[in-house]
């Protein structure tokens, strides 16, 4: 399972001495049970806040209370009512021309966008608040989003040297501050980078400062989710029975505060770790709830109420700024008209009549005009997004239910085959290396039909995350080297499609039969020409051989499909070279 990043919400607990004194322990009582991850008792108790604040017409306290309540829906796993309440403060912010608000609204926003795995515009919200802090001097600001920033680096674009570099600058400020609960996410940040470079033991030790400091302050949150990665990093040691201990543990914990997306992953963890014990029955009964947990967490119509949302928010956004340009314009024109038409009326009555009457015949059919371009759009409009409903709803539904059937199919085959008599364990072996292998096509196949991934940036980025999968527990050296920045080329479902499958299968076919030490893959693009090299070290292959599996022959097939070219030279216990191009 993935590592627990924690992400920091800008939280701000200085209330304006505007608010009634019988107001104040109220506050203080929710901010305490949210540092406690208390959420759903701390919610009722803002919300009863905001209401006296709009009462009272307190647009600073009204900010305040709108991030916190943010904070808590954010928490919860509720991303679009926590986008509804950031976006809310955001508003009042500008209107107010608070510059240190409109910062945490973005710091906010990014850390939603970062749940929701969108990380490039997560990394341009922490960017556009970190401008905004360094502007006005603001050094929390400025270290939040050195961590935020540090995740993305490492998470995303997997440049550990860059992310250390950022956490460095966080955790000298925190320090500096005295800044606990920020110190023990920074720690926690940290122990994330090390696990990636495979130190496991300086790992644990700032999971660990970072457990300790959330013991001290009573944060169930920061101790529910440095359990879960304490546990993961047992995991990759192979101490199986130590995971299961953490991670059981963190899962108690995030259960009781309601922090499902902790809970999502600690149940996956702890279905893993059955099955590295060959403990398929208890693996396969974490799966199930592993399933339902998700589920609960990330459900598609959640995610695309939040994506309306924004949309909403942008939209009513500039069509304020519209309306206001038009109301300007319109009065301009009508006292030029005005004058035009007082002098015509004084020299050429006449003539100004006939001048009003073409006027209103020129305006009439430009409008008509106007109209029927706006039709048009919208029709257009209306298709593609019945398109895109469609293709979502065929994602959403293979997702559900044949994904999770194969894997269900896959966890019984092998729960079957530790019962079943000699005669049958290799076909159920078969049974379940086959529904393993049709679980990840189907994911795939679910990524490449969401409409929302059409670019190459985003490409890169699956594939990047696929090759980590398949590579990370391998008993191989590998180095991924794909372009930083690129520009936004729109790809079709067929051109996702193939060079995701190629790439997979060239490296899938490497880490089975090549033996090799050292595997390294890399991109370019130049001049609209996609050109991917594969190389590794083991001990070749025949390349003008014919073999018998389907392996060779469909990657040719996918690489002539896109116009693309392929190249192989294997030079045994040396070099194997896969360089293979496509035209976009």
């Amino acid at each position: 399972m993935r590592p627990l990043y924690l992400s920091l919400l800008l939280l701000f607990y200085c209330m304006p001495v505007s608010l009634a004194q019988t107001n104040q322990p109220l506050i203080a009582a929710a901010i305490d049970l949210y540092k406690k991850g208390e959420y759903e008792a701390a919610l009722p108790v803002f919300e009863k806040c905001l209401t006296t604040a709009k009462r009272n017409t307190d647009t600073v306290l009204l900010i305040n209370l709108c991030d916190h309540i943010g904070h808590v829906y954010s928490q919860m796993g509720k991303s679009a009512e926590a986008l509804q309440f950031y976006q809310q403060a955001a508003s009042l912010s500008e209107t107010t021309g608070n510059q240190a608000g409109v910062a945490r609204s973005f710091i906010n926003t990014g850390a939603l966008y970062e749940e929701q795995k969108d990380y490039l515009k997560a990394l341009e919200n922490y960017s556009l608040a970190e401008t905004i802090g360094i502007a006005i001097k603001d050094s929390s600001v400025i270290a939040d989003c050195a961590n935020n920033k540090g995740v993305i680096y490492e998470q995303y674009l997997n440049k550990y040297s860059d992310a250390i570099r950022e956490y460095t600058v966080a955790l000298a400020i925190y320090t500096r501050r005295s800044d606990q609960p920020h110190l023990a996410m920074t720690y926690n940040n940290l122990g994330i980078v090390y696990k990636y470079q495979g130190n496991y033991a300086k790992a644990i030790e700032y999971y660990k400062k970072s457990l300790a400091i959330g013991e001290a302050t009573g944060n169930q949150f920061l101790i529910a989710a440095n359990m879960t990665n304490i546990g993961n990093v047992y995991a990759m040691q192979k101490d199986y029975r130590q995971a299961i201990e953490y991670n059981t543990g963190g899962l108690a914990i995030a259960l009781k505060i309601m922090a499902m997306n902790v809970v999502v992953e600690a149940a996956g963890s702890i279905a893993d770790d059955y099955a590295g014990l060959k403990d398929f029955e208890n693996a396969y009964k974490w799966q199930q709830k592993f399933s339902q947990y998700s589920d609960s967490l990330f459900n598609n119509e959640r995610l695309q109420q939040t994506g309306e949302l924004e949309s909403k928010y942008q939209t009513a956004k500039k069509e304020k700024e519209i309306t206001q340009l038009k109301d300007k314009q319109l009065t301009s024109e009508l006292s030029i008209t005005k004058q035009k038409i007082l002098l015509q009326q004084r020299n050429y009555q006449l003539g100004g009549v006939i001048g009003f009457i073409l006027l209103g015949s020129v305006i009439g059919f430009l409008l008509y005009n106007r109209q029927q371009l706006k039709e048009r759009q919208d029709r257009e409009t209306a298709i593609l997004q019945a398109e895109n409903k469609e293709r979502r709803r065929i994602s959403r539904e293979m997702h559900d239910d044949i994904g999770a059937g194969l894997t269900q199919i896959t966890l019984m085959s092998e729960h079957a085959r530790q019962q079943a008599q000699p005669m049958y364990v290799s076909d159920l072996a078969a049974i379940a290396a086959t529904s393993r292998k049709l679980v990840s096509n189907m994911s795939e196949i679910v990524w490449s039909l969401n409409p929302e991934n059409k670019t190459l940036d985003l490409l890169f980025a699956y594939l990047r995350e696929q090759l980590n999968n398949l590579l990370e527990y391998a008993p191989i050296n590998f180095i991924i080297r794909f372009p930083d920045t690129l520009p936004p080329i729109v790809l079709s479902n067929e051109q996702k499609r193939n060079i995701l499958m190629t790439t997979k299968e060239i490296v899938h076919n490497a880490v089975k039969y090549s033996k090799a030490g050292n595997i390294t893959i890399s991109a370019t693009l130049q001049e609209r020409q996609l050109q991917f090299e594969v190389s590794d070290d083991g001990r070749g292959f025949d390349t003008a051989a014919t073999y018998a599996g389907n392996g060779m022959k469909n990657i040719r097939q996918r690489i002539t499909e896109l116009g693309g070219g392929l190249h192989i030279t294997s030079i045994p216990n040396e070099q194997t070279l896969f360089a293979y191009n496509f035209p976009l």
